[in-house]
């Protein structure tokens, strides 16, 4: 495959190596790097990556895990060992949260890694402040190695010194302002001890004897407060004889200060200032051995903002950046000194102040982590977590705008829930998530049956990526009756799921991860082109019309695909449009009320049906009701399951109905499981019912049956 590597350069583009052996995701990491204006090369295998990085030099390599051939790790420590593949920044995509897969990353050489699933934007993000990373480390290491060829060939100052310490000899150098030098007079004739610090003065007599000992270069590096400022030098010896050395001092404090900013480009955050993941790690393995000697306990935090997704979809990358580091101010400032005790081995401020910060890290996106040590109670650690949950419940002003987030918290104890970092730092993750599907903005502590449950959910997931492919979901129809008549006029698709393993699945068990996953949209898509195709199929058998409802929901409403969608399914299909009917939830129609408008006129101008379903237990706007122009409301099961003796749920459902019918609505009634909820829905007015009463949701067959038994036509109603 020939690697277009002049013509990419010839752009003035940045060139990204994407390796990955799935053409799908090649392809969106293309699109991804043309948004943030990089050009790409592809490898479609481990060998092929390591070749295209040889010829093609890129600026920075995104390289899959699983490859054939030559998997992404075999691939990354190839590349190192090129010549030009040393320095190049390459990102691993790893699958889901496998933590050894990150460790093998980093010790096959990765810069940085991603997991799947991808956050695109975030990606393209990551991928430009990388880039920025390693330029500014290779303009840092160009310019170390610019001054001390420059210290080299012109150098500070020469001395000449016996072996027991005595300057013989001293001459100043060239340099320009000489800040570092001391006058000749002051130190010819004298010991070094009466013109350095007495420490500084030990080690380079120290030095001076191995010099002359072994006959080879000694140094020594020591620091001067020099004109109100820290200064580092280096002293290089050699001896010029049995008791003489020859002796340069060099300047070094510009070396000292790039390997700082060096060193803090490796662990430093860049966004937010504070230590990134690298640091955290490293902290944290330093304090594990600290405990285990010290027989000590301390505890992980590991924080999650609930919100952010949301808030960079809707505002923006900017708004979100912003976010993220008032949330890092906001988190230094709710943390007592107490919580976070300083070591003096981690990061510093500029001057060598130690940071207050330094058992606080951010891992990457909007988590953070933060350490706490000599643990007396469990209490204590629970008691910084309510107190950060608490503070990033207070708004936050940016740009104008008043922003809202909450925090999950994962806490995990050492020893009791794990004695290596790795452990610790996954069971605070654990316990993070579990705080997460108890309604977010939680604190909560690690324990075994934890893992258990997120196994589990992992587990149900995969199994639920797969159903569509391995044809495990399958659909069953409840009818809808006309109340007057007793005759079928329609039914509602319902979704159900058989797993290879465990059986039949609840709905309520599915659903709710399908929307979390995002999964409900394919899902969704499927379920609407196989109710369609059925419904034309009785359509097609009994010459006559059968009209379908099918759930959407809030996701699937908000693909800004879903009009082409349903078009296609109609279309595939040859369903008249009339004949589908769309159910949202009040939920779905009032988030964003004024883009639901505009979705509505779409579906509407496609001429489907639409309806509200289990109206009653949101929050409509009787004003946007109205505007919304639906054909019908379904009343929530909840308020017909205690007719007819639940006197205040008649007063609801009679009112719904009137309301409905002043609206000039269909009324139907979901969950009627009685004769006598019947006769009262009849009493009512209300226009259709279902429930097991009148027919539990059942196969294609079952339902073709009834459908011949009891019928209507459509168009009579």
């Amino acid at each position: 495959m020939p690697a277009p590597c002049s013509k990419q350069r010839a752009n003035g583009r940045g060139v990204v190596l994407v390796a990955d052996d799935d053409p799908v995701m090649r392809l969106l990491m293309l699109e991804m790097l043309e948004g943030v204006n990089l050009a790409a090369i592809e490898a479609e295998d481990g060998v092929q990556a390591v070749q295209l990085a040889r010829e093609c030099s890129p600026d920075l390599i995104l390289m899959d895990v699983e490859m054939p051939r030559m998997d992404g790790f075999a691939a990354c420590r190839a590349i190192r060992d090129l010549e030009n593949g040393a320095s190049v920044p390459i990102v691993m995509v790893t699958g889901g949260d496998d933590l050894e897969a990150v460790t093998n990353a980093y010790e096959a050489g990765a810069t940085d890694f991603v997991s799947k699933p991808i956050n695109w934007p975030i990606l393209g993000h990551r991928v430009l402040y990388v880039l920025r990373a390693s330029d500014a480390i290779v303009r840092l290491r160009i310019a170390d190695a610019q001054n001390r060829a420059v210290l080299a060939a012109i150098p500070d100052t020469f001395f000449r010194m016996n072996g027991d310490g005595f300057y013989l000899d001293y001459e100043p150098g060239r340099s320009g302002e000489r800040r570092h030098v001391f006058p000749a007079d002051e130190c010819v004739g004298k010991h070094v001890g009466e013109v350095l610090p007495r420490d500084i003065a030990e080690r380079m007599l120290e030095q001076v004897e191995v010099a002359l000992r072994i006959q080879q270069v000694r140094s020594v590096e020591y620091e001067l407060i020099r004109f109100g400022q820290v200064q580092h030098f280096e002293a290089r010896l050699v001896a010029t004889g049995a008791s003489e050395v020859l002796g340069l001092v060099r300047d070094i404090s510009e070396r000292k200060r790039a390997e700082e900013q060096i060193r803090r480009l490796a662990y430093c955050d860049s966004l937010t200032g504070i230590p990134n993941r690298q640091a955290f790690l490293e902290m944290l393995e330093r304090e594990l051995q600290r405990s285990k000697i010290g027989n000590k306990k301390f505890a992980v935090l590991f924080m999650d903002l609930d919100a952010f997704k949301r808030i960079n979809d809707t505002l923006g990358h900017n708004v979100g950046d912003q976010l993220l580091q008032q949330v890092s101010d906001r988190l230094r400032d709710t943390i007592r000194p107490s919580d976070l005790l300083s070591r003096g081995d981690s990061l510093t401020r500029e001057g060598g102040d130690p940071r207050p910060d330094t058992n606080l890290a951010r891992l990457g996106g909007d988590e953070f982590t933060i350490l706490i040590p000599d643990l007396d109670r469990v209490e204590h650690a629970l008691n910084v977590a309510h107190r950060v949950k608490d503070a990033m419940r207070r708004s936050f002003l940016i740009e104008g705008n008043e922003i809202f987030v909450t925090a999950s918290i994962g806490i995990s104890l050492f020893p009791e829930d794990g004695d290596d970092c790795t452990s610790l730092l996954k069971y605070a993750d654990t316990a993070m998530y579990h705080a997460k599907n108890c309604g977010k903005n939680n604190a909560k502590l690690y324990s075994s049956s934890l893992t258990m449950q997120i196994m589990s959910h992992v587990r149900l997931e995969v199994g639920l990526r797969k159903a569509l492919q391995n044809d495990e979901l399958y659909l069953l129809y409840q009818p809808q009756l006309d109340v007057r008549s007793s005759e079928i006029v329609g039914v509602e698709a319902l979704v159900r799921w058989r797993h290879a393993e465990r059986g039949i699945i609840s709905p309520t068990e599915f659903i709710p991860l399908a929307e979390e996953t995002g999964l409900i949209v394919p899902i969704g898509e499927w379920v609407l082109r196989t109710a369609c195709s059925q419904a034309r199929a009785w359509q097609k058998l009994m010459r006559r019309p059968v009209r379908m409802a099918v759930n959407l929901s809030a996701k699937q409403f908000k693909d800004e695909n879903l009009s082409q969608i349903v078009l296609s399914a109609l279309h595939d299909t040859g369903l008249d449009p009339r004949l589908l009917e769309l159910e949202l939830t009040e939920g779905t129609l009032m988030d964003d009320a004024k883009a639901t408008l505009a979705t509505l006129e779409q579906l509407r101008a496609i001429g489907v049906y639409l309806s509200i379903d289990d109206f009653g237990t949101g929050y409509s706007s009787m004003n946007y009701l109205k505007r919304f122009d639906v054909r019908a409301l379904k009343i929530d099961r909840s308020f017909i399951s205690g007719l007819p003796q639940d006197s205040e749920n008649a007063a609801i459902t009679r009112a719904i109905i009137a309301m409905a019918h002043g609206l000039k609505m269909m009324v139907v009634a979901e969950g009627v499981e009685t004769g006598e909820q019947l006769v009262l829905l009849e009493e009512y007015g209300c226009d259709l019912v279902q429930g097991f009463y009148l027919g539990r949701p059942a196969p294609a067959d079952t339902v073709t049956g009834m459908l011949q038994s009891l019928w209507v036509p459509v168009d009579a109603k």
